[in-house]
């Protein structure tokens, strides 16, 4: 499906701005505020923006679009790294900044009804005053929009204890291509009436309309929290050391993470935080837990760690209970992605990929890149290769730090080590979306029956193609 994107006149922003719209216009490119990602990879070419105060100024502004032919990007906090947000031509830019209200919070059921403009941050700050959490809990949450998180499917870093998006958004409110509003609001925990219709914009990345507001199912505020960090010298160990876990922490555990030694140095040099152990280790693994109780909490931790010793799988620990340090040791996890951009151009890669075949795909990369001459040898564009993740739902992050991006380096890793993840049952995408270039490796962990249903989809609901063009299953 083609794109009918004509580009925006100073007819439509005057029409706009009739309408009571906020919208900016520059002769200039936007810059890095609105036309540059995350990690400075992708670069958009917008030349206007509009920031729309309501649902009803968004249906305006689609509906005009769709009879016009002029296609829209939808952005939150543009802290993505797929260039999902991006305006890859000169498609008009619709920021949710200003829709940033919280609508109703019920205190018994444990449901909030925010805006999509509202950052991450504010609203696990506002709903922790009543004794709950929202159960997404990113890096970027200081940047970050719920209905950018919604519109990706982020995952974050406790979905092992509270789940995705997927179950725990109870209802959308979404503005359809042709401005018509889809109000599927609910905050019913259990219906079973009809097509769960909502699902389908949860991670479609705004390619089948905008989510205006959300309804979300909140988890209890722990009344105990506790981590520990683990030295390890091999990733086995970390295998072995979830699974009991699991068995001796049970219902308490809400995050389960590991990083390499490369990664730690990297934070070390470019962040400048202190390592969370003493001394050198291969992998370290940051496992939290949180509940009820803290002498039980407390008391499954003294056991599961002499588990660990007994069985020698540790080379050193350490247990935090206070929240100033636990609050340091988890930033220092949420910089690796700064210290490896700081470090080099990063190519990074977000896969689901069954545990077992983690650490291979390391060692894969690796040999693959040497290879083709581009790592661990005389004249080397690659400078790292390294990996992170979230162990518990399968997770990883793969970064390959270069001089530059694209060239040779891309060349040699795409489509093949999306090839590769697909062979061992992975998907190329686990929790940073498809955006403006995973697409077209979608076929390798989907199937040609599904693909053409997405598409299918696709071109129901926005058969003129106006919403996010030639990004996400587009490419597929």
């Amino acid at each position: 499906m083609a794109s009918t994107n004509r580009g925006v006149t100073q007819a439509d922003i005057d029409y706009f701005a009739s309408a009571g719209i906020n919208v900016v216009h520059s002769n200039e490119q936007l810059g890095g505020t609105y036309n540059t990602d995350y990690f400075n990879k992708y670069h958009g070419a917008s030349q206007t923006i509009v920031f729309p105060k309501s649902t009803s100024q968004v249906s305006t502004i689609l509906s005009h679009c769709n009879d016009s032919r002029i296609s829209v990007v939808t952005q939150g906090g543009n802290s993505g790294t797929a260039g999902g947000a991006m305006a890859q031509q000169h498609e008009l830019l619709l920021s949710l900044r200003d829709m940033d209200r919280i609508r109703d919070l019920d205190v018994i059921s444990g449901v909030l009804v925010a805006e999509a403009g509202c950052i991450l941050e504010s609203l696990d700050e506002h709903v922790r005053k009543f004794e709950y959490i929202v159960p997404v809990d990113l890096g970027a949450k200081k940047r970050c929009m719920i209905g950018g998180n919604v519109s990706t499917n982020a995952g974050g870093l406790r979905y092992l204890r509270y789940g995705s998006l997927h179950g725990n958004v109870l209802g959308l409110e979404v503005v359809l291509p042709d401005g018509q509003v889809l109000d599927s609001l609910f905050t019913l925990k259990k219906d079973a009436s009809g097509y769960d219709v909502k699902q389908l914009f949860i991670g479609a990345e705004g390619t089948l309309g905008v989510v205006t507001a959300v309804s979300l199912a909140l988890a209890p505020k722990p009344q105990s929290e506790q981590l520990v960090v683990l030295g390890m010298d091999d990733f086995v160990t970390i295998q072995r050391t979830f699974v009991l876990a699991r068995q001796l922490l049970g219902e308490i555990v809400s995050a389960f993470e590991f990083w390499e030694r490369r990664c730690n140095e990297l934070v070390v040099q470019y962040e400048g935080y202190s390592s969370p152990l003493s001394a050198t280790h291969e992998f370290h693994v940051l496992i939290e837990t949180r509940g009820s109780l803290a002498r039980h909490d407390w008391e499954k931790m003294g056991l599961f760690l002499a588990r660990l010793r007994a069985e020698q799988l540790i080379g050193e620990s350490r247990v935090v209970r206070d929240p100033a340090e636990m609050g340091q040791v988890w930033l220092f996890r949420s910089q690796m992605a700064n210290a490896h951009m700081k470090s080099g151009c990063m190519h990074v890669y977000d896969f689901s990929l069954a545990s077992k075949h983690q650490h291979e795909l390391l060692r894969a990369v690796k040999a693959h890149l040497h290879k083709h001459r581009l790592y661990a040898c005389e004249q080397a564009v690659v400078r790292d290769v390294t990996f992170f993740g979230h162990v518990g739902d399968d997770n990883i992050h793969l970064q390959v730090i270069a001089d530059e991006f694209g060239g040779a380096v891309e060349e040699a890793m795409e489509p093949w080590v999306y090839q590769w993840v697909g062979a061992h049952k992975g998907s190329v995408a686990a929790e940073h979306g498809l955006g403006a270039h995973k697409g077209q490796f979608l076929r390798y962990s989907k199937s040609p029956v599904l693909v053409d249903t997405m598409k299918a989809l696709k071109r129901l609901l926005d058969p003129n193609d106006i919403m996010n063009p030639g990004k996400h299953v587009a490419r597929a």
